[in-house]
């Protein structure tokens, strides 16, 4: 990828389920993220964007919401070599501005659990507890590798329509 190469921030559609696997793999064998399958990966299409470039997708990003007013910006992952160009910021604004369409409460509370809590503060959210979200940790943390060993931050932003 080339500093002129136009990315493109999408909804990632059928056909784009083994990209963003590829994408995600290294990062759960790294225990960084939590494995997706392909069926996973292709159920969960509509709540999922993607940045390309051309035909070849470099990031991804998944919305889960947990409430009409909870939701958790998921599996955002830039592929190496393309990391520092931006597209992580495209990808989380573009999720933000899904998340809104598709709230039905307000204000909408969007919150991610990171390693890097230095990148989403840049993007304008704050620290935050994760006992601030026990439906995340009901749902997905007590099936986490590291559930024992959690090093992730969380982090928070209030939208308003």
């Amino acid at each position: 990828m080339t500093s002129s190469d136009t990315l493109l921030i999408r909804q990632a559609r059928a056909g784009d389920e083994k990209a963003i696997y590829d994408l995600i793999r290294p990062y759960a064998e790294k225990k960084i993220l939590l494995h997706r399958s392909l069926a996973e990966i292709s159920a969960n299409l509509d709540a999922t964007l993607v940045c390309a470039v051309g035909e070849k997708i470099c990031g991804t990003v998944s919305l889960v919401f947990f409430s009409p007013s909870l939701c958790e910006i998921r599996a955002l992952v830039i592929a190496e070599g393309t990391q520092g160009r931006g597209i992580g910021k495209k990808l989380v604004y573009a999720a933000e501005d899904k998340a809104l369409q598709l709230a039905t409460a307000f204000p909408l509370r969007i919150f991610a659990l990171t390693y890097t809590p230095e990148f989403f503060l840049r993007c304008g959210y704050r620290l935050t507890a994760k006992e601030n979200f026990p439906e995340k940790i009901y749902e997905v943390c007590s099936i986490c590798l590291r559930r024992d060993d959690c090093r992730e931050i969380a982090v928070e932003k209030i939208l308003t329509k």
